[in-house]
């Protein structure tokens, strides 16, 4: 009895705090960037915050992702790589063999989703440390997707109906509504279902999870196969929305994902997580990476004040796991 009822708190963590700090951020840009001389406002007006969503949504489901593996103790270098490959099978599969955009996209998702299952295997069969699983299943994916296209893209756009709405959908619409539906569905596993509490009881101590009944091997293959997913359905939003397919395309978005995951209430340690912590983070990185631009030179500190944000974050997030099992002991 004592065990399922800390299994049960263990998704009691909402990660709401970001929310506050992506308020507190818009405010400060608003104000910095408050045009003196009668203009519009650049930054604080409808037409930017769409931008500013639309391009944060690939981040969003990244982070997604990694908010479900660093929940479970784990950690996945290969977001990026596995985005670039899916728009690079997109691209190649629409302009090279004819297919057509839906069977172009779904096998994408295969693809991405495949190489999600490679790193599970990797983890819970071949016992590799995570760090090293999918650091190769990176590797592979961004190899794999120059190899395809031999150092050249794939132009989507030529390919694709000037006015194109996927399922009747106009194609600005479709961020916003992938990153709502996955946000959903994704919260309320972490945090209604008995698989979202055994994700992290794994993630907090798999010897004790293990003890308790959970399956931990199969907790951990889920996790890794829905961040492939997730990085794959990335990759074709981006690839639509860019309308190309690259292999250099999201580079060092493992950083920025992993990032939003943990300032959105994941723990570095495992044992905490959560999905709408996760999209926000990803939106405080967006309007933070959209402010920049719009400063003298800021575009040039972009990855400084990332890093440092980073930096600051795992910081915070070590003291204050050492401050919790101070308190156990």
């Amino acid at each position: 009895m004592k065990s399922r009822l800390k299994l049960g708190r263990l998704g009691l963590v909402p990660g709401w705090s970001a929310a506050v700090l992506l308020v507190g951020e818009v405010l400060l840009f608003s104000w910095l960037l408050a045009p003196t001389d009668g203009r519009p406002h650049s930054f604080a007006n409808l037409e930017n915050f769409a931008l500013v969503l639309k391009y944060s949504a690939v981040f969003s489901l990244g982070a997604i992702g990694a908010a479900l593996i660093i929940g479970s103790g784990g950690i996945d270098l290969a977001p990026g790589a596995v985005m670039a490959l899916a728009s690079v099978v997109a691209g190649h599969l629409l302009t090279n063999e004819g297919w057509s955009w839906g069977n172009a996209a779904l096998t994408s998702l295969a693809v991405g989703t495949a190489f999600g299952a490679l790193a599970a295997v990797l983890v819970t069969l071949l016992e590799l440390p995570p760090f090293v699983a999918t650091l190769g299943t990176m590797g592979v994916a961004r190899g794999s997707a120059f190899l395809i296209t031999e150092g050249r893209f794939y132009d989507l756009s030529a390919h694709l109906p000037r006015d194109f709405q996927p399922l009747g959908v106009p194609l600005n619409w479709w961020p916003g509504l992938l990153v709502l539906l996955c946000t959903t569905v994704f919260h309320l596993l972490l945090t209604r279902t008995a698989l979202g509490r055994h994700i992290l009881a794994v993630g907090s101590n798999p010897v004790a999870a293990r003890y308790a009944g959970v399956r931990v091997a199969h907790v951990q293959a889920f996790v890794y196969v829905c961040g492939g997913f997730l990085a794959a359905l990335a990759g074709v939003l981006l690839a639509f929305v860019q309308g190309q397919g690259k292999a250099d395309l999201a580079l060092g978005y493992e950083l920025d994902i992993i990032a939003a995951a943990v300032i959105g209430g994941a723990s570095l340690s495992g044992g905490r997580a959560s999905v709408v912590g996760a999209v926000f983070g990803a939106l405080i990185f967006g309007v933070l990476r959209n402010a920049l631009t719009q400063f003298p030179g800021g575009t040039f500190a972009d990855r400084l004040v990332l890093g440092i944000a980073v930096l600051v974050v795992v910081v915070l997030d070590r003291l204050a796991t050492r401050k919790a099992l101070q308190e156990r002991g």
